[in-house]
């Protein structure tokens, strides 16, 4: 599969913020914050740095780079360990839902992800014969769409806010240079923190 395609859909991605940056139709200045998260989930984590741009007053794109770090330990049902990181960043969506001071959230997802794994498994000729322990290195390319949903607090007497989402989505190789390792769904919690630009 050929990367030139998913870089060039990312990249137009990313730039949507700057092409509709300015004034909403009503004259009122277009809302932009910027800040960071950290995402965990069972095998590993994730920190970024996020930028989302409001559309309008309940609708937003969220644009995060960043490095995803993995210890699939015993959750890979490809091999005994796993273990790796890489760059990457992600396409959002989101609506917003005001409630009490702060408001609830609902977004969709994509990741792209670019991870080196080292792997080791058990390696056996034959029912009888010896288990020998193998290692290597695989090079994955990533796709994780996912939903994600939470609340976020305005920090009183500041333009800045914290919020608490969780995520559910499906992690799914579309590039594989060197024997498979594992993929499937994702559940995950994230913080983050963010202020108005």
């Amino acid at each position: 599969m050929n990367i030139k395609p998913l870089v060039f859909l990312l990249a137009l991605a990313m730039s949507i913020p700057v092409l509709s940056w300015g004034q909403n139709t009503d004259g009122t200045t277009k809302k932009t914050d910027l800040g960071v998260s950290i995402q965990a989930y069972p095998a590993g984590f994730i920190p970024t740095i996020n930028l989302e741009h409001f559309l309008g007053e309940d609708t937003s794109l969220l644009f995060r780079l960043g490095g995803n770090f993995t210890d699939r330990q015993d959750f890979s049902d490809v091999n005994v360990s796993e273990e790796g990181e890489g760059f990457g960043g992600s396409v959002g969506y989101r609506k917003h839902f005001p409630s009490g001071k702060g408001s609830f959230i609902a977004g969709l997802n994509l990741d792209i992800w670019s991870l080196n794994i080292d792997w080791t498994d058990d390696f056996q000729e034959s029912p009888s014969g010896p288990v020998t322990r193998i290692s290597g290195s695989t090079y994955i390319l990533v796709l994780q769409p996912w939903l994600e949903g939470g609340y976020f607090l305005p920090i009183k007497n500041t333009k800045s806010q914290i919020g608490l989402t969780l995520g559910f989505g499906r992690e799914i190789n579309v590039i594989t240079s060197g024997d498979e390792v594992a993929q499937g769904f994702i559940g995950s919690i994230s913080l983050q923190y963010q202020f108005s630009l």
